[in-house]
């Protein structure tokens, strides 16, 4: 997806912002048409998704529809664990990245369109085989209340040979029943589970 709005003054951006307030799906893909990816830098792109005067829960949907819609699982780190990468500046520059490196761009987005954002890290499997693999995701404080997603696999998939990436993006990963989310992932802080029986987190922590 490509995004610019240099030639957009802000009423513009507010109008967009305000028209579609209520469905936070439809204001981004309304502000897509306007954007061009040109971006070099983490900041400028989103102050570009973000504009002055958009709510918690748009900002949110706006930085996490961007990234599952530009970022591409990266198979060869998936292959070899000595190119994956945490550092979220060279994910965004690559557009590439495994699960580590879509949470850690995450996080940083949101840090920069001051959000509070934190990465978890634990299992995942079908089952309930605690731990099977290992991965890692997100939660963000919207409204004063923690909220989970995991953007690496609301992305797309990879088929079974591993040679290969689709894009396909699944709105199941984001901002999750805690109840449905944690039926495949296990985070290794019982907290991030954000389940009333295993010490959630508190909604003004």
């Amino acid at each position: 997806m490509q995004i610019n709005t240099d030639n957009m003054n802000t009423s513009t951006l507010r109008s967009l912002q305000f028209k579609h307030k209520e469905n936070a799906t439809d204001w981004y893909r309304s502000l897509l048409k306007h954007v061009k990816d040109e971006d070099t830098s983490i900041e400028g792109m989103v102050s570009k998704v973000c504009p002055p005067g958009n709510l918690e829960h748009q900002k949110v949907k706006a930085i996490f529809n961007w990234i599952c819609h530009n970022i591409e699982y990266d198979l060869d780190a998936l292959k070899n664990t000595e190119l994956r990468s945490t550092d979220p500046v060279e994910i965004f520059k690559r557009r590439k990245g495994v699960c580590s490196g879509y949470s850690c761009l995450f996080a940083e987005m949101c840090r920069v369109a001051g959000l509070e954002c934190v990465q978890i890290t634990g299992g995942c499997g079908e089952n309930k085989i605690k731990g099977k693999s290992r991965h890692r995701w997100n939660a963000v404080r919207i409204n004063k209340e923690w909220k989970l997603l995991d953007p690496t696999w609301a992305a797309g998939y990879v088929n079974r040979d591993r040679t290969k990436f689709f894009f396909k993006y699944d709105e199941k990963y984001f901002l999750t029943d805690p109840k449905v989310f944690n039926e495949d992932h296990f985070p290794d802080d019982s907290k991030w589970t954000l389940l009333p029986e295993t010490n959630q987190v508190a909604r003004g922590a």
